[in-house]
């Protein structure tokens, strides 16, 4: 009996140190849950334009001039693009330049008050101008351009024939404004 005694006192005793040992070695947890907004910044670019004088046509004959003016904001409505652009302008009348001998022209950045800024001449291998420019994030901006044709040069014989033949191209002016995100600034 003193052995059995002495076992129950031992497993007593082990099973009020293991409930002291147990309770002891309690943690205190807590989870915390915390969210963010995502958003895309704004990206916005916008083109407008139209010939000189709202005509529906550049109509010209030898020795005459007329100009398709067209203006680029990074601007929509009132939110301004929050990333910095590339844009790159192609003016391409090359059809025309091959029906209507002597035809050129001259990309302009001009101000509000239609003064030149620069000017790019064209390449008359290919019958395209090209220019490009960069934008700064959050900071609006509003330019005009001019593309200004002129139909000049000696070739009578050739120029008289387009006017007799009436050349007309719907397509003969194309303007092209590629913008994207500029990863290098």
């Amino acid at each position: 009996m003193k052995k059995s005694k002495k076992l129950l006192l031992v497993v007593l005793a082990l099973a009020i140190l293991t409930s002291l040992t147990a309770g002891t070695l309690a943690v205190y947890t807590k989870t915390v849950s915390l969210t963010g907004q995502i958003e895309a910044k704004k990206f916005a670019f916008a083109a407008t334009g139209g010939i000189e004088g709202d005509k529906k046509a550049i109509n010209l004959a030898p020795t005459e001039s007329m100009s398709y003016n067209f203006k680029l904001t990074n601007q929509d409505g009132a939110a301004t693009a929050e990333v910095p652009m590339d844009y790159a302008i192609t003016v391409n009348f090359a059809e025309a330049a091959a029906k209507m001998p002597g035809l050129t022209a001259v990309l302009a950045k001009v101000d509000n008050e239609g003064n030149v800024v620069s000017s790019s001449a064209i390449n008359a291998a290919n019958g395209q101008i090209s220019d490009s420019n960069v934008s700064d994030a959050s900071v609006a901006f509003n330019q005009n351009y001019r593309v200004t044709l002129t139909w000049a040069g000696s070739d009578n014989a050739a120029q008289t024939v387009a006017g007799n033949t009436k050349v007309t191209l719907e397509n003969g002016l194309n303007v092209t404004v590629v913008a994207t995100q500029s990863t290098t600034r």
